[in-house]
């Protein structure tokens, strides 16, 4: 009988999130003979990562398509991650700190700056960033050099500084894992990843499509993933629009098609941007696209906070929120704090109700109401959702839902046809039979607001917009670089305070 070396390999790390590693120990780089060997044995690891491999070498155009993901990893660190961070901490700096808690906050906000310049030195045009886009396989060997020191053995063009160039491979690994994870995971998310980018080439801001030209585009995308998205989009937008008019004041009106009527003060339309999608996904443990959930934000601003339930119900009649498609889980408000806040809207709820079934007069039970309101409440405040970077501020109604959306493609080609286009208009019609119907689903998140509680919670403090955002973002920064950078879970109590200062 034979036993084992104790130094024999029988454990290595394949357990947990390659984003909370801060190196790997890829058992496939043990016993390597150096850089030509590392590369063959890094063609293998991408090879287990979705790449095509023919006899153990990655197929044609396959380096090419991995380089794209670390362009895109560098630019969004670089032009993206970076510069919104400090950007920020910069502007809480400014401001006056007198006690000892405070000037500890400001020391946090310091040392994550330095950190970050630190950081940057090594991405901003370094040696490190070109050997890593010379060849993406570079990332896996820079990851592994805690663990085998051999691995660059033979390679030529860069002295390589082992210690803090394989923590910046880490991290652009962990971006091209998220990066990459938005394509492999989902293709429908993935297809809105791709109208983000077309929309933000063409200077087009993501955050006022609801007045984009969506039935008479003035251009439309080429490449089919975002044509797929632009029309998804164009459907979602003809649904909504079915409903609303303008009244002779100029006031958006939203109809529920039997008799019910709200007035609006706006409807704001985003589409969440590619670095947003990133940026979600690495906040969370479970990293999981499909929990993307808001590719589409749609606001429906109300002058009377009373009609909220009513603008609800009625998006229910309409067809806009479809109840089938909507789990109760996802209906949450925080536009309420009592009952007695919430009795005006479940009363206005209720007349409107009456009116559907054609009472033109009703009289409420304040008793009754009043019930109601409280059950209405309870029911609605009780799946409340506990994010830690967001805010208990957010004033707000809302409902997140997986909208079904047919989509028409040509029977000879299998391209979209695109909302505006002569053959879109034949779409219907009787004779020939030129396209086919395929279903596709729209993420969208549904809110409700008052305008006054909507610029208070969105505008303001530490729910401000930019605020939720550096929050994020600092979470992102811990998992993707640590340790070379580090922000305490605790610190950012202290960051929310100084970050309502900022933004009052």
């Amino acid at each position: 009988m034979s036993f084992l070396d104790s130094s024999f390999e029988l454990y290595h790390e394949i357990f947990g999130s390659v984003l909370d590693r801060i190196d790997l120990n890829p058992y496939l780089m043990r016993n390597s003979k150096g850089y030509a060997d590392s590369l063959s044995r890094a063609s293998l690891m991408m090879g287990n990562r979705g790449f095509f491999l023919i006899k153990g070498e990655l197929g044609v155009g396959e380096i090419e398509r991995a380089s794209q993901y670390v362009s895109q990893a560098l630019h969004f660190m670089s032009d993206w991650l970076f510069p919104m961070v400090k950007n920020q901490l910069k502007s809480l700096l400014t401001m006056d700190y007198n006690d000892i808690e405070a000037i500890e906050r400001q020391k946090n906000y310091q040392k994550a700056n330095q950190e970050i310049d630190i950081i940057e030195q090594v991405f901003n045009k370094t040696p490190f960033t070109e050997c890593i886009q010379e060849d993406p396989r570079h990332l896996f060997i820079l990851v592994s050099l805690h663990k085998y020191p051999n691995l660059f053995d033979g390679y030529k063009k860069h002295n390589v500084i082992s210690h803090r160039w394989s923590y910046a491979a880490c991290a652009v690994l962990k971006m091209c894992h998220l990066i990459k994870s938005i394509e492999e995971d989902s293709q429908d998310i993935y297809d809105f990843a791709c109208l983000g980018l077309f929309f933000e080439s063409h200077g087009i801001s993501l955050s006022g499509l609801y007045n984009y030209p969506w039935q008479n585009p003035l251009i439309i995308p080429e490449e089919e993933n975002a044509r797929r998205a632009f029309v998804k989009m164009a459907f979602f937008f003809k649904k909504l629009n079915d409903s609303v008019t303008t009244n002779e004041q100029g006031s958006l009106i939203f109809n529920s098609g039997d008799g019910v009527e709200v007035e609006l003060i706006d409807i704001k339309a985003r589409l969440k941007s590619p670095e947003s999608m990133f940026a979600k996904l690495g906040k969370d443990v479970s990293g999981e696209v499909f929990n993307i959930r808001d590719i589409l934000a749609i606001t429906f601003l109300i002058k009377n906070k009373d009609d909220s339930l009513k603008l609800f119900h009625s998006l229910q009649k309409q067809g806009v929120i479809l109840q089938e498609n909507t789990v109760s889980t996802s209906i949450t408000q925080t536009l309420y704090e009592t009952p007695e806040e919430m009795y005006g809207a479940v009363a206005a709820l209720m007349c409107s109700l009456a009116k559907r079934e054609g009472n033109c007069e009703i009289f409420l039970n304040q008793e009754d109401t009043k019930v109601q309101a409280k059950a209405f409440l309870e029911a609605l405040s009780v799946n409340e959702v506990k994010n830690p970077h967001s805010s208990h501020l957010h004033r707000k109604f809302q409902c997140k839902i997986n909208y079904s959306v047919p989509v028409q493609h040509y029977v000879s080609s299998y391209r979209v046809i695109i909302p505006g286009s002569p053959d879109y208009k034949r779409i219907g019609s009787h004779g020939e039979k030129f396209y086919f119907t395929r279903q596709h689903t729209l993420p969208v998140e549904l809110r409700i607001s008052d305008i006054q509680s909507w610029q208070q919670s969105e505008l303001s403090g530490e729910a401000h917009h930019e605020a939720y955002k550096c929050r994020q973002l600092i979470v992102l920064l811990n998992r993707l670089f640590s340790p070379m950078f580090s922000f305490s879970k605790e610190a950012f109590a202290g960051l929310r305070i100084d970050q309502n200062r900022w933004f009052e």
